[in-house]
């Protein structure tokens, strides 16, 4: 079973349908409908006009899209084959430096895998504490 409701603003409502019963229909106005259109129209038109290039978030996406390109094109995908200069080996290679570089064994495997391998073991020998003579090879 349901209560009534109690509408505490009929009398508001009552008043507002009244006045709006009061104001008149006015007839159609041809002349008004058309000037109307023609200025929607016209304000469609001026819109369309603008190039989908224009707009800031197409202008933005097109520069981070290029940003991107331009990284991906200058990134560096592997070591230059550049021919290191002998001076440069030198300094690199030389025994004063207590440890060897990335380009010092470079450097030494290019030569041959002896040449790596001796690079290794002068390095091992400066760089590991003594082990135990069981565990050294016999030369």
């Amino acid at each position: 079973m349901s209560t009534p409701l109690r509408d505490d603003d009929q009398s508001l409502r009552d008043a507002l349908q009244h006045d709006a019963a009061r104001i008149s229909k006015r007839p159609f106005d041809a002349a008004l409908h058309q000037a109307t259109m023609r200025r929607i129209r016209a304000l469609g038109a001026t819109e369309s006009k603008t190039p989908w290039f224009v707009s800031w978030p197409a202008l933005a996406t097109a520069a981070a899209v290029a940003a991107m390109i331009i990284a991906v094109a200058l990134w560096p995908s592997r070591p230059s084959s550049r021919p290191v200069p002998t001076a440069a080996i030198a300094v690199v290679v030389s025994p004063v430096s207590p440890r060897a570089s990335l380009l010092s064994y470079q450097i030494a495997a290019n030569e041959g895998d002896a040449a790596l391998f001796a690079r290794l073991d002068h390095d091992a020998a400066d760089l590991l504490p003594a082990s135990s003579p069981v565990f050294n090879a016999p030369q």
